[in-house]
C-alpha cells in the first residue's frame, strides 16, 4: 500500500532534472529568471554550453513542459549563459516533456 501511495505521489507531483556541459568560457553564474528563451541564435551571442532538462510535470502536459522550460533556465544560468537557443522540445504522453538546448551569452 506504501508503494502506492508514493507512485501516486510522483505522478501527481512530478519530478525534473536537468544537465549542463559547458563547451566555451562561462561566467558566474546568474538567476534563472534572467535568462532568455530563444529559438533562433540572436546576434552578437556566443555558445558557453549545451543544456538539457527532462520533466513528468504531473498530470497536465502543460506543467510537465513549463517544469522543462525552467529547468533548462536554470542550467544555462549555472553556466553564466544569459540566454537558452532551445533545439527541440517534445512532449510524449505518460513521459513529460524534453528539452535540449544551448546556454549563450547575448551581448548588448
Amino acid at each position: 500500500m506504501k508503494y502506492i501511495i508514493l507512485v501516486v505521489l510522483t505522478l501527481v507531483a512530478g519530478c525534473t532534472s536537468g544537465t549542463n556541459k559547458a563547451t566555451g568560457s562561462n561566467g558566474p553564474a546568474i538567476s534563472a529568471d534572467r535568462v532568455v528563451v530563444y529559438y533562433s541564435s540572436p546576434a552578437h551571442s556566443k555558445t558557453v554550453g549545451q543544456v538539457s532538462a527532462h520533466s513528468f510535470g504531473g498530470l497536465i502536459f502543460q506543467d510537465a513542459g513549463d517544469d522543462a522550460l525552467n529547468e533548462i533556465r536554470l542550467q544555462a544560468g549555472k553556466l553564466g549563459a544569459n540566454g537558452v537557443v532551445l533545439y527541440n522540445f517534445d512532449t510524449v504522453p505518460m513521459w513529460g516533456a524534453y528539452v535540449r538546448g544551448e546556454a549563450i551569452l547575448v551581448s548588448p
